[in-house]
C-alpha cells in the first residue's frame, strides 16, 4: 500500500486537483442517492490522498482561504435563495483559490474545469433539495389542513343533513 501512495505523491499538483474533483463529486454521487457505498467510498479516498498530495507542496494561504471561503459561500446558498449571485462568487472564488493554492501554480485550464464543474453541481444539487423542501412543506401543509391535490370523491365530501 505505501508503495501506490509514494507514486501518488509524483503527480502534479494539476492532476491532484483534478483528483480532488472526482473525488468531491463521487461524494456527492453518493450523498444525492444514498446506499451505494462505492462511489461515496471510493470518493473519500481520492479526496483524501488529493489532500495528501496537495498538503505535501505546501499550499498557500491565499489560496486555501479563497477555496474554504468559497466553500462557505456555497453553504450560504444551500441555506438561503441567493439567485446565483453568491454561486457565482463562489465559483470565481474556486478558480482563483485552486490556481494560487501551491506554487507553482495549477494549470488554469484545469482550475476552471474543477471550480466550474464544483460550482455548478453544487448549485444544482441545492436547487433540487431546496425544491424537495418546498415539497415536503406543501404536502405536509395540505395533510395537516385536509386540502388535497387530486380530484376529490364522493367519500371526501362532507354528508348534508
Amino acid at each position: 500500500m505505501s508503495g501506490y501512495y509514494h507514486s501518488f505523491v509524483l503527480i502534479s499538483p494539476t492532476m491532484a486537483l483534478v483528483v480532488f474533483t472526482v473525488g468531491l463529486l463521487l461524494i456527492y454521487v453518493e450523498m444525492n442517492r444514498p446506499g451505494k457505498v462505492i462511489p461515496g467510498s471510493v470518493g473519500l479516498l481520492l479526496t483524501l490522498l488529493a489532500c495528501g498530495r496537495l498538503s505535501i507542496a505546501q499550499p498557500r494561504p491565499v489560496g486555501e482561504l479563497l477555496v474554504i471561503t468559497a466553500g462557505v459561500l456555497l453553504g450560504i446558498d444551500l441555506i438561503r435563495q441567493t439567485h446565483g449571485a453568491v454561486v457565482l462568487a463562489a465559483t470565481v472564488g474556486l478558480v482563483l483559490g485552486f490556481h494560487g493554492l501551491v506554487e507553482p501554480p495549477v494549470a488554469w485550464m484545469a482550475c476552471i474545469l474543477c471550480g466550474t464543474a464544483l460550482g455548478a453541481t453544487t448549485a444544482v444539487l441545492t436547487w433540487v433539495a431546496r425544491r424537495a423542501r418546498t415539497n415536503k412543506r406543501i404536502r405536509q401543509s395540505e395533510e395537516n389542513t385536509g386540502i388535497s391535490g387530486g380530484t376529490a370523491n364522493a367519500a371526501d365530501k362532507p354528508a348534508k343533513l
